[in-house]
């Protein structure tokens, strides 16, 4: 029974399928509706499960799951990657589906980690406890913005707490401003609300994951940071070296060579930007607690400003993560070494 090769191009109502066999011949084409229903029609043109792959959108998960339960092998394609090896001056779903077609059947496709349902699930918690912390700052700094206007500001450290409230409350503002600042108090207090909810129930899944428990003994790293990071990296194994592990997450310099000269440049910022995002939080955490963090920083900021330094810093707290998910050890600070360097500061099985 001859092989069969499947290329896709996802899109949220329809998708377009290209087939050849092993030899590149074309076996079927076409474009179906978005549905289990049509995976069925696509599935039924072929005697054998074809060998499938689909560019990594952001509506993949559900179809890539329906194609594994009838039985076909199912790659994931690196949008950025394939677009790298096939550029094309026209560019059409059809030939979008040709090309992976063809890019499968020569075994040359750039895949992605195809994450298990368990993980989707957890980072959809994850994620969403981040878009509610945005929406959280969004809506002070809302509030902020109309007292300014009225030339207003507490004194206090925090004008969402309990002395600020009652601050807020004792100002006169005009009417369609107080009703507005109002509104927004309303919504945050369940915002708020809504965050301590879904804590508990990060709180509840972790738990159990032998991943959180030592992600928590690096300093910086709380647990909703270590959950996040748990379901977004998935297998450390995928892995090789911690280079290629902050490179995946985007922490690493732009590089240009050209002979002997080496160009080095801003951070990628390519990658996931979840977990980009909670190592620089955890950075500038140590940078304010830890002594050796903090003197780390300052150093680096007096030659390339603050923001670079805590992204150094952010670098070698992904080298620390690295380290303790690889080796599954617990993290134990060397305070001969600054500041947080890996391996040799990894020390105790967990």
């Amino acid at each position: 029974m001859k092989e069969i090769f499947v290329g896709i191009d996802l899109h949220k109502k329809f998708f377009t399928f290209y087939a050849t066999d092993l030899f590149g011949n074309e076996v079927a084409q076409g474009k179906l509706d978005s549905n289990l229903l049509s995976i069925d029609t696509l599935l039924s043109k072929f005697r054998s499960k074809p060998k499938v792959v689909v560019e990594a959108m952001g509506s993949w998960m559900w179809f890539v799951r329906a194609l594994r339960s009838n039985g076909c092998e199912v790659l994931l394609a690196h949008p950025l990657k394939v677009l790298a090896i096939a550029a094309a001056k026209i560019k059409t779903d059809s030939i979008d589906a040709k090309t992976l077609c063809h890019l499968l059947r020569s075994n040359l496709v750039p895949t992605s980690y195809i994450a298990t349902d368990e993980e989707q699930d957890a980072r959809e918690l994850s994620r969403g406890r981040a878009t509610l912390v945005h929406d959280r700052t969004q809506l002070k700094n809302r509030v902020h913005a109309i007292l300014t206007k009225e030339n207003l500001a507490f004194l206090g450290t925090d004008m969402f707490g309990t002395k600020g409230r009652v601050w807020l409350s004792g100002q006169e503002l005009p009417d369609g401003k107080k009703y507005i600042v109002d509104t927004y108090l309303k919504k945050l207090d369940e915002t708020e609300k809504a965050i301590m909810d879904l804590d508990g129930v990060i709180k509840e899944k972790s738990s159990s994951d032998t991943r959180v428990k030592l992600l928590l003994s690096i300093p910086g790293i709380g647990p909703t940071t270590a959950f996040l990071l748990a379901s977004e990296i998935g297998d450390i194994q995928r892995f090789p070296t911690s280079k290629q592990f902050a490179s995946y997450f985007g922490l690493v310099p732009r590089l240009h060579q050209s002979g002997s000269h080496a160009y080095y440049g801003r951070i990628t910022k390519e990658g996931n930007p979840y977990v980009r995002w909670v190592l620089t939080q955890a950075a500038q955490r140590n940078a304010r607690y830890d002594e050796q963090s903090r003197k780390h920083v300052v150093r680096l900021a007096f030659r390339t400003g603050y923001k670079k330094a805590i992204t150094a810093l952010a670098r070698e707290l992904a080298t620390v993560v690295y380290c303790v998910l690889k080796e599954k050890r617990l993290f134990i600070k060397d305070y001969k070494r600054s500041p947080m360097v890996c391996p040799a500061i990894i020390a105790g099985k967990s």
